[in-house]
């Protein structure tokens, strides 16, 4: 690679990070099957005990202030499902659809608005089971709709600064204004949820054209009781207006996040539950995502593939945006769109990086999760919550959908955020 002396640590660390690309690709080794925080874990611990990262550098490379921000937010998500709030919210959006094109357009909707506000991969958790359930009852193919799960969550989270782990790292780092941020991806992010609409149609016709009765349960028997999800919901609709104007009382958003999630915890019907309910594993793979990245940054193998867009990364104008979104879409198949983002932290503030460069990382990220299914951590979950209710999706089955979402709306965001510099 351009720029990297090869030598012990370079050798360590591209070990260490081509077993967990594989492991997270095929899923299984040998005798042994891997999930993908399973494998970043590893991969983490055995920087650490080669002896390519000291223990006190692999402490300083995980952010706090994520992983804090994650906690909080999966807590209001666990109190929501206690209670059965947001079962409650999707099953009464799923009851609007009447054919199997409207039920997909009712995935995406409420999936991608959802994502907006709450972590993706959050919301992925709990709208994949239910989404199965619902084309369960009504007798259709299932893939599509999960697929839609997967790429919708990815688009919708693209709105916010806090849709996304790799989003809230550049909020936390850039301090980008919240409103600013939205203002400037709405339009990508509709016209990229409609894309995905047509994509996903067009590849399923077939499938769109079984008429179904759509018989759901009462969304009122998903409520535990009405006065618990009221007050759940008023500390999870506070908590989205504290984000929202984080900036303007001066609050970091990982702070907004510990406060919600203690309100929600509050509320619980079950604490303890609510603490198991927390989705640990994902925890635990950004925790040791930030310390693999961290090593990958100080091998710089990745320097190879930065350096073919680093003279016209932070040009001026639409040349630099092509350049960010181009070099999102190859770099994030290679780690993960979050790790990318977190390597690419240190350069973006040395070169003093403008609001729409620190968007448009965001917009070409975030979009570029859904060219593979190892694009993003959400993808992962998704598959994996299917494959616990019995379904599946091949890999070259997400490549198939993915790749025409993930390239189109990648050229949608693009151009209108070179139109809005």
């Amino acid at each position: 690679m351009v720029g990297v002396e090869w030598g012990i640590l370079q050798f360590e660390v591209l070990a260490a990070f081509l077993f967990v690309y594989s492991a997270i690709a095929m899923r299984r080794i040998g005798g042994f099957k891997f999930e993908v925080w399973t494998a970043m874990l590893l991969g983490a611990v055995a920087l650490i005990a080669l002896g390519a990262m000291g223990l006190e550098e692999a402490i300083a490379a995980v952010n706090a202030e994520v992983i804090l921000f994650l906690f909080g937010t999966f807590l209001i998500v666990e109190a929501m499902v206690q209670v059965g709030l947001l079962q409650y919210l999707a099953v009464r959006f799923l009851c609007l659809a009447k054919t199997p094109g409207r039920l997909l357009l009712a995935v995406i909707t409420f999936v991608g608005v959802a994502s907006a506000f709450f972590v993706n991969d959050a919301v992925v958790l709990v709208m994949t089971p239910i989404v199965i359930a619902a084309c369960g009852i009504a007798r259709l193919r299932k893939t599509p709709y999960i697929l839609a799960v997967a790429l919708s969550s990815n688009i919708g989270s693209a709105l916010t600064p806090i849709g996304n782990p790799q989003n809230v790292l550049i909020k936390i780092e850039s301090s980008v204004d919240t409103l600013l941020f939205m203002e400037r991806m709405a339009i990508p992010v509709a016209l990229g949820c409609l894309t995905e609409y047509l994509v996903l149609h067009f590849m399923y016709r077939k499938d769109m054209r079984v008429g179904f009765e759509m018989s759901l349960p009462d969304p009122e028997k998903m409520l535990s009781s009405k006065g618990e999800a009221v007050r759940v919901g008023a500390v999870a609709a506070l908590t989205v207006v504290g984000f929202l104007s984080a900036d303007l009382i001066g609050w970091p958003i990982a702070l907004v996040s510990l406060v919600g999630g203690t309100g929600a915890l509050l509320f619980s019907r079950d604490r303890r539950q609510a603490i198991k309910g927390v989705d640990w594993g994902t925890i635990v793979f950004f925790a040791s995502m930030f310390v693999v990245m961290a090593g990958v940054e100080k091998s710089g193998l990745l320097y190879g593939v930065i350096d073919f867009f680093r003279p016209t990364l932070f040009s001026q104008g639409s040349e630099s945006v092509a350049s960010i979104f181009g070099l999102s879409l190859i770099a994030s198949q290679i780690t993960s769109n979050v790790p990318f983002v977190a390597i690419m932290l240190p350069a973006f503030k040395a070169a003093g990086a403008t609001p729409s460069q620190w968007i448009s990382l965001a917009a070409g990220s975030t979009l570029a999760g859904n060219l593979t299914l190892l694009g993003a951590a959400a993808n992962i979950i998704v598959l994996e919550t299917a494959e616990n209710k019995g379904e599946t999706f091949s890999f070259w089955e997400f490549l198939k959908a993915g790749a025409p979402t993930a390239m189109l709306t990648s050229l949608i965001a693009a151009v209108s955020l070179s139109f809005l510099l």
